[in-house]
């Protein structure tokens, strides 16, 4: 009886390794973006591309053991994509 509890509260360890591995990729994808926007803050197409995995990156650094700690610069760099958007408009 009580072993189907127990399997209800047991986390599946391979999902949470997953998430892991989709973080770090898409932590390494923003890092090459930001570079990009670094050298051309006016450029319109890596400004979108950015703000998508800003997006993202948000569900899934939530879910990572990894890279949860991230989940509120992630925020803010948010907020400078944004004011960088106004200021080119």
């Amino acid at each position: 009886m009580f072993e189907s509890l127990k399997s209800l509260w047991k986390k599946d360890e391979s999902a949470a390794e997953e998430y892991d591995s989709q973080a770090t990729l898409l932590a390494e994808d923003i890092q090459a973006l930001e570079g990009k926007l670094e050298k051309d803050p006016r450029n319109s197409d890596v400004q979108k591309q950015l703000m998508l995995m800003y997006n993202r990156a948000l569900n899934v650094f939530a879910k990572s053991k990894q890279h949860r700690q991230d989940v509120d610069s992630l925020f803010l760099r948010i907020d400078e994509l944004r004011n960088i958007i106004r200021r080119n408009i």
